[in-house]
């Protein structure tokens, strides 16, 4: 693309890992602007507009004429995930400038879940699903497998701007307060000694009394989140970080903030730590498959994010060239990328029903040989099962029936009792036994109780 260059509207683009994993991979040249956006003027080489600076009014109010008044595409970059507070609970930033609308032609998401939520903002066709760049080395490298014997090294930690509020703030600190209280009282998870990494931000290490290394001397988050064995952090980009390398994972959430990403441990309560703690120590198989599922909903990541990218920027560059030799507005299409699983999600390898059900012994069948031998007995059963339920329910009918006649035989005999009663009772009258003694003698429990002598008062009776 001679005589062509990419702007970049962050002027620390030359140190930030948004953008020095591609600059040098671009098809054009590219060049930094270190003046202020509200007093840039676009020169004529220029091939495209890339940000991911869209927060304050002078950017806002630069990247709208650029897009209405030019006819040079202007790609705005996703800088990590879409978080709630900071979205609609944040007094320093403009209303609405997350993405409501999108500043630019076309918005680089880092996963479908992202895109969709922002669509939603009324930004139909504005999203493209390209990933995080600044991950795909560390992708690209095995994680080192997690230890289930001996200490529990768990990591936890906060995001760069873990509060937008003094609140917020009192919130997160209490929270982690809570945890250093607990570790205090029992430094133990699942009787497994705790090995814990703080890497905590805005003071709060020094707030509650923890050893904290200076920045030179710490080691890149990426290598701290490989040599744990789980991970606790607030809402951040680093949740994705930490489960793309096959970590449990908790959010610390006492906000309860409603949630773009769904992760598989939340603590939204001090009454969550230790039931969290203990399944991050010893994660269940179902909850992990979550958590893997999550992942890729919400990172592209199957394959490297960097390619998409620059097929995305040389695809509005050539727009843009077109556009402006018609003379017309710039048309991108609603979806540039492909979706190379065509809208399907993508299984996660750990998809494993062994594991999944570990007590039911049907899916921990290997050997085929046998299930095919199982099977076909099985089949067999079947097919005599008809004739073994019509012999069953043939002597429930005979029994039925039985137990019908046996009713009948009954009432027969109830029947001739009452009539036997009845002809006592008349034979009694007949020989002149009193109304009293009838009376009692239809009742056999008062004519037991009248005893011998009531008997003989009955012959003297009949005798006079």
């Amino acid at each position: 693309m001679p005589n062509l260059r990419a702007y970049i509207l962050c002027r620390f683009a030359d140190q930030s890992a948004i953008y020095t994993p591609w600059l040098d991979r671009l098809s054009l040249d590219y060049q930094v602007v270190e003046d202020e956006p509200s007093n840039w003027s676009m020169p004529d080489d220029a091939g495209i507009v890339i940000t991911h600076m869209h927060y304050r009014w002078e950017e806002i109010s630069a990247l709208r004429k650029l897009k209405e008044t030019s006819r040079v595409p202007v790609l705005i970059l996703a800088d990590g995930i879409l978080e709630y507070r900071n979205t609609w609970e944040h007094p320093d930033i403009p209303d609405g400038c997350i993405f409501q609308p999108i500043c630019g032609h076309k918005l680089a998401c880092i996963g479908s879940g992202q895109a969709r939520v922002i669509e939603t903002w009324g930004n139909l066709g504005c999203c493209e699903v390209v990933g995080m760049p600044r991950m795909d080395k560390l992708m690209a490298l095995p994680a080192p497998p997690v230890k289930t014997e001996g200490p529990f090294r768990l990591l936890v930690a906060t995001a760069n701007t873990p509060a937008f509020t003094e609140p917020q703030r009192q919130t997160i600190a209490e929270s982690l307060r809570f945890l250093v209280e607990r570790f205090d009282r029992n430094p133990q998870v699942n009787q497994r000694p705790v090995e814990i990494t703080w890497r905590l931000t805005d003071g709060l290490a020094a707030e509650l009394g923890l050893p904290e290394l200076p920045p030179e001397e710490r080691p890149p988050l990426a290598e701290v989140i490989d040599h744990s064995d789980a991970v606790i952090t607030s809402p951040s980009t680093l949740y994705l970080e930490s489960i793309s390398r096959g970590r449990p994972t908790a959010v610390l959430d006492y906000w309860n903030s409603p949630t773009y990403i769904a992760p598989a441990w939340s603590i939204a309560a001090n009454a969550h730590v230790n039931r969290v703690l203990a399944q991050l120590a010893d994660p269940p198989p179902h909850r992990m498959l979550f958590q893997q599922s999550v992942l890729h909903e919400q990172l592209e990541c199957q394959s490297d994010a960097t390619p998409r990218l620059l097929r995305l920027i040389d695809t509005m560059v050539d727009e843009g060239m077109v556009a402006r030799a018609e003379r017309r507005s710039i048309e991108l299409p609603a979806r540039i990328l492909p979706e190379t699983r065509r809208g399907f999600p993508r299984i996660p390898e750990n998809f494993d029903l062994a594991s999944l059900y570990p007590d039911n012994r049907s899916f921990d069948q290997r050997d085929v040989t046998s299930m095919r031998l199982e099977l076909a007995a099985a089949v067999k059963r079947l097919d005599q099962l008809p004739s073994e339920l019509a012999e069953k329910e043939t002597y429930i009918k005979q029994l039925q029936n039985w137990l019908a006649g046996s009713k009948a035989r009954e009432e027969a005999l109830m029947t001739r009792l009452n009539e036997l009663h009845e002809r006592t009772l008349r034979m009694r009258k007949h020989y002149g036994i009193g109304q009293a003694d009838s009376a009692d003698a239809s009742d056999p429990a008062k004519s037991d109780a009248a005893g011998p002598d009531a008997q003989n008062d009955s012959h003297v009776s009949e005798e006079a």
